[in-house]
């Protein structure tokens, strides 16, 4: 006997596939190709796949990149991505929902899904001066954004300032925003995406005595916040941001003797700030100056955490015990990102338009030609 599966019921069971599952069966019919690249199908696969902490993929970058599974941490293969190379690689500026921010040595950037294969390659923007990035979603316009925050300058321990620019999918062209009394405090770090804004941690002197201020900036509005931090116990040396599940982090740094890493449960609520867990220099080896908290297990009873850009292990919140993690083909020493494997798409254009210079990356006719090299 035949069952007829309802439509609904269908695109349910589609909608929690793997991404690579999914491009397979796009060529099966018209009728399942018009189902999958549906933008109500590709938003039920991305909450599916945020709300179970699955297909989620790891990419380490040193100067290529390179991806395996989150979740068994199997062996790593290079990931082959949209813009040149010029023998220096790409820096990741950004995650988010399965797409990556990228920029290489000559300041060509492009927003890219690595799943799907498709890319978009934003106007050209020189920074000769120092900055920092951000990439996130504005839920209110459903826009991808990418914005820099440069540094003007300033000496003698006087107040600094920076310029803000921002750049969307939809508009795609670069425009200032604002100007805030602030830059980025070391160590220099990229904006994290969550609750709907970029945060990052800036001071506005370059001197020890200016405690840090953790400041976000709202993508729907664009307009900048201060976020409250926990009420620390003991003097801080460092402090960085990330996120962890979905929720605002923060690695507070007692100099070499111990993190504490504090995750805020309610987005904006400083009372809901709460510690995680707690490292000595007993428990992992080497230094405890950086640490980044990169995603819970599947079970959700563990973290885990890149270390010093030369290892990365797992912590056990209820053993409380690190365990390395070695996997074949990591680099040496690496950045590390997480990467939601999603079918979130982009409007791929050839030549941009209304930015501040027309010029485009190398290597994008014959990228998409190639066929399949991610290994999931």
């Amino acid at each position: 006997m035949k069952a007829n599966l309802s439509l609904d019921l269908i695109v349910d069971i589609l909608s929690r596939l793997p991404v690579k599952h999914l491009l397979c069966l796009r060529c099966v019919s018209k009728l399942w190709r018009s189902l999958i690249d549906d933008p109500d199908f590709i938003n039920l696969h991305l909450r599916h796949s945020l709300d179970s902490r699955t297909n989620h993929t790891l990419i380490l970058k040193n100067t290529d990149l390179h991806t395996a599974d989150l979740a068994s941490l199997g062996p790593f293969a290079k990931l082959e991505h949209p813009l040149m190379s010029y023998n220096h690689g790409v820096e990741i500026q950004g995650s988010c929902n399965g797409l990556l921010c990228i920029r290489n040595i000559v300041e060509d950037m492009a927003i890219w899904n690595p799943s799907t294969r498709k890319y978009q390659v934003l106007p050209f923007l020189n920074s000769c001066k120092g900055y920092v990035c951000g990439f996130g979603h504005d839920p209110i316009a459903d826009d991808y954004k990418v914005v820099k925050i440069i540094q003007l300058g300033g000496a003698d321990g006087k107040p600094l300032e920076s310029e803000v620019k921002v750049c969307s999918l939809k508009r795609n062209r670069w425009r200032k925003i604002q100007d805030i009394p602030c830059v980025s405090s070391f160590p220099v770090a990229n904006g994290v995406f969550a609750s709907g804004a970029l945060h990052w941690v800036l001071t506005q002197k370059l001197d020890l005595s200016e405690e840090n201020t953790i400041v976000a900036l709202d993508l729907a509005t664009e307009s900048f916040r201060e976020v409250p931090q926990p009420e620390y116990e003991r003097m801080i040396y460092q402090l960085n941001v990330g996120v962890l599940g979905g929720c605002l982090c923060v690695v507070a740094n007692h100099g070499d003797a111990r993190v504490d890493l504090w995750v805020m449960k309610e987005y904006g609520v400083k009372e809901s700030w709460t510690i995680l867990f707690s490292l000595v220099s007993e428990d992992v080896i080497g230094s405890l100056r950086f640490l980044k908290p990169l995603a819970y297990s599947r079970c959700g009873n563990q973290v885990l955490l890149e270390h010093d850009k030369i290892n990365l292990f797992w912590y056990d919140l209820e053993k409380k015990k690190a365990d390395d993690v070695w996997v074949p083909g990591m680099p040496f020493s690496y950045e590390t990102e997480v990467c939601l494997q999603s079918l979130v798409s982009l409007n791929v254009k050839r030549r941009q338009q209304n930015g501040e210079d027309n010029r485009e990356p190398k290597k994008m006719d014959d990228f998409l030609s190639e066929g399949f090299k991610l290994v999931l």
